[in-house]
């Protein structure tokens, strides 16, 4: 029995849990190479997927398939140990290595596809283009379902793969139209811009559910400033300069160039974002939820 005066400790499960409530735990630090690979691969899979609705473009093929280089040549660059690449790849244990190896995979039939214009495989021209539209989607979905690991609900959510596609669509438009013009092109952007906008008001809401300490460090904390740039160049802006052209007429020049490097910014700051803000969940740390809908995790 405890001396007068002096109350019982909690419970050793309870005491763990307020402390995790009252530390900081460490953040990932987004690495260079990552963040690129994953900027490039999107822009990638954007005009693939975009490109299916327009008249083919040796030009538009070549760019996604430089962008995918690049995208190969950063992926190797994250490895501490650039010549075990082909070892990652055959590790079937992580599904890590499924967005690999759709990256490849899109490397390969873009660079196909290009060797089609120049008078070889020919028979394959015209199916190439869908089958790259279904493989930069697939490679989308498994960029969001590579981190969807149970102790880190910030990342375990499927919103993040609508989100993905949305912006790779949106890039690709942007880069689509730098050098072919569309009547339609305020429109696109604008139902674009309206599903990253309501996809992000969606992961906002999982912050709040499962990663309050995570959601408080974007609007409060640290990664406020980040967090604003972001918005602002993946929404605010773009709805600017959407608005801009629909008054004023789509023209080529500084106001395109300016989505695209806007646009290009927004998803750089999210991968930034995406490391940064997420704290691992010990798998001691959930409890009941009172409303009968099942167990969510308590975030230190």
């Amino acid at each position: 029995m405890a001396p007068p005066g002096i109350s019982h400790p909690g419970s050793s499960y309870l005491r763990l849990v307020e402390y995790q409530k009252n530390i900081k735990l460490e953040s990932y630090h987004p690495d260079l190479p990552l963040v690129l690979f994953i900027t490039f691969s999107r822009m990638a899979s954007g005009l693939s997927i975009v490109s299916v609705f327009f008249p083919p473009s040796i030009f538009r093929t070549g760019v996604a398939l430089a962008l995918m280089g690049l995208a190969t040549l950063a992926s190797i660059a994250h490895l501490s140990v650039p010549l075990r690449f082909l070892t990652m790849v055959r590790n079937n244990r992580s599904f890590l290595v499924w967005e690999i190896r759709l990256a490849g995979a899109l490397t390969a039939l873009l660079a196909l596809h290009f060797l089609t214009f120049l008078g070889y495989f020919e028979r394959f021209h015209t199916m190439l283009p869908w089958v790259n539209f279904v493989i930069s989607i697939l490679f989308l979905a498994s960029t969001a379902w590579a981190y969807r690991f149970a102790s880190h609900p910030a990342w375990n959510t499927s919103i993040l793969a609508f989100y993905y596609l949305a912006s790779a669509c949106m890039m690709g438009l942007v880069l689509r139209a730098m050098y072919y013009p569309l009547p339609a092109l305020p429109l696109l952007y604008t139902v674009l811009l309206v599903a990253e906008a309501f996809l992000l008001f969606l992961y906002r809401n999982h912050l709040r559910q499962t990663s309050p300490t995570a959601l408080q460090d974007l609007t409060t904390g640290r990664e406020k400033w980040i967090f604003l740039a972001f918005l602002w160049t993946s929404l605010l802006l773009p709805a600017t300069l959407t608005s801009l052209i629909f008054f004023e007429g789509y023209h080529r020049g500084p106001a395109n160039i300016l989505m695209a490097m806007s646009c290009f910014t927004g998803i750089l700051l999210e991968r930034v974002l995406f490391f940064t803000v997420e704290r691992p969940v010990f798998f001691f740390s959930f409890v009941w939820d009172p409303n009968g809908e099942g167990q969510h995790w308590i975030r230190g």
